[in-house]
């Protein structure tokens, strides 16, 4: 029984499996090359994927006895998940660890914007700061302000949280009713062209599906009122990003951005040259914590599958 990994992984999680004897082996590097997973995957009985790997149909003719994929996160988007359930290959991720970190991201950019930190860092980098403060630099508080988090799921339900001490009015949309939290966390549902049009911040924390790409088409684009800031940590064709640009260069709204439609971000693109975006690069889901809790939970699941047949809870597909 062998598990075998896309890249190399934590070592919190590679010490779990050492210590229950657990045949593994990973690329050292970010994304194994084919030719390495032409061999490797020969006898693997499980595949361990980074969120940015690619596991598609031409991955999986090479495992023919591969009986799981884990995605260490919570990306599913690179995964053909119905090629694998075809091929009686359950697919399961480990998306609660990095919840909190996106979470902890997100505020980061909101207060960011808020309180003009980035701009106040070149400021004073480009040796304007002789005394006083400027009125550009003057900020805003969160109190008060509408935030419409567009999916309720782990990592929208670890925003609102943080988001009530501020004292900021939450409200939400997602394709189903979450009455368990808006009871728990105070929260409205509201229709989703209603937040876009109503929300002071609009974070997108929602999966990416074929139901999800340009969710904020142009139209929606176009409806985010002025003033308001457009945070996207989740992945960047669920916005139209031709038309976000424009909205942006029209300087009605602001953007947060940590993914994008092509990544890395082409260095010719619009985004880099507008002073009223923040951009970080695809670094919501990274802290140290995470990624270690993560490889741990990825270790422990391998461990309870070999062991005892145990499936993860956090499987997304019926066999």
């Amino acid at each position: 029984m062998k598990v075998v990994y896309m890249f190399e992984p934590h070592r919190a999680g590679l010490e779990i499996l050492d210590k229950h004897k657990i045949n593994y082996i990973y690329y050292p590097g970010r994304e194994a090359p084919r030719d390495w997973l032409e061999k490797e995957l020969v006898d693997a009985l499980i595949l361990v994927a980074a969120p940015y790997n690619i596991v598609d149909k031409s991955v999986l003719e090479l495992g023919k006895q591969l009986k799981l994929i884990i995605i260490q996160g919570s990306g599913l988007d690179k995964v053909d998940i119905d090629a694998a359930t075809s091929r009686g290959i359950y697919v399961a991720n480990a998306p609660d660890y990095i919840a909190e970190t996106v979470a902890d991201h997100i505020m980061a950019l909101i207060l960011a914007h808020y309180r003009n930190i980035v701009k106040g860092d070149r400021y004073i980098r480009d040796k304007k700061w002789v005394g006083g403060i400027h009125h550009s630099l003057i900020g805003h508080v969160l109190r008060g302000k509408r935030v419409g988090i567009i999916g309720m799921g782990r990592i929208g339900a670890a925003l609102a949280r943080r988001l009530k001490p501020f004292g900021a009015e939450i409200v939400y949309w997602d394709r189903r009713v979450k009455p368990e939290i808006e009871h728990a966390l105070e929260i409205q549902r509201l229709d989703l062209d209603q937040l876009i049009e109503t929300s002071d911040v609009i974070a997108i924390t929602i999966a990416l599906t074929p139901e999800t790409r340009r969710l904020l088409n142009r139209e929606r684009i176009y409806r985010v009122k002025k003033g308001a800031l457009i945070v996207n940590t989740a992945r960047g064709p669920i916005i139209d990003e031709e038309a976000l640009i424009e909205r942006l260069k029209s300087g009605e709204v602001y953007a947060a951005l940590d993914v994008f439609e092509k990544e890395p971000l082409p260095h010719d693109n619009p985004l880099i040259n507008l002073d009223n975006v923040i951009l970080t690069p695809h670094l919501g889901g990274f802290s140290w914590e995470a990624l270690a809790d993560t490889s741990k939970f990825v270790a422990e699941c391998i461990v309870k599958y070999i062991k005892e047949g145990r499936l993860p809870d956090t499987v997304v597909n019926k066999i």
